[in-house]
């Protein structure tokens, strides 16, 4: 019987064949350092994130990690109830709720093993120079393109915004994060 090869000709298939393989190492990797550590790569990418600042608010961490607010917020909660995290009042605006990386939570992130982002960049800097540039910019692309604007998911009438009622089990224990 032929084959097809129409499709494997396609760069649109191509290209999301290749990240679902990276989203599946991505999805391992957070597997196996849940089960060994007892912490989620969102849960390490928190805690790594504000060990780099004093202190954040919550909306400034969910724009850094590239998360909406509600999901760091249950990331935070799972963190402060470990004693990882704390919650403070802004000395300049007691309205602003800061959080910040408690001793626990440093001595946590030396003892983890190095995230799936640092196997990443290793792979990726094994490519020349000039194709690193040109993945990073067309990735940028590309999630600039499926990015839902924030203030009205059906303002731009190019892009199709995907619906959740057709997605009956997405088989991710959002639990975790």
């Amino acid at each position: 019987m032929p084959q097809d090869t129409s499709r494997d000709n396609d760069p649109s298939v191509n290209g999301l064949h290749a990240l679902r393989r990276i989203i599946r190492a991505l999805d391992v990797y957070s597997r196996k350092l849940y089960r060994e550590c007892h912490i989620t790569s969102p849960q390490i990418l928190c805690l790594r994130n504000l060990s780099d600042t004093t202190s954040q608010t919550l909306s400034s961490l969910a724009s850094q990690l590239h998360l909406s607010v509600s999901t760091v917020n249950g990331i935070v909660d799972r963190l402060e109830s470990r004693g990882l995290l704390h919650r403070s009042r802004s000395m300049e605006d007691q309205r602003k709720v800061m959080i910040g990386i408690t001793p626990a939570g440093q001595n946590l992130l030396k003892t983890v093993p190095e995230l799936m982002h640092d196997q990443f960049a290793q792979a990726f800097r094994k490519m020349a120079d000039q194709d690193q540039c040109t993945l990073s910019e067309l990735l940028e692309k590309l999630a600039g393109h499926l990015d839902m604007p924030v203030d009205d998911p059906g303002s731009n009438p190019e892009i199709s915004y995907p619906s959740h009622a057709i997605i009956t089990n997405s088989g991710t224990d959002y639990q975790l994060h």
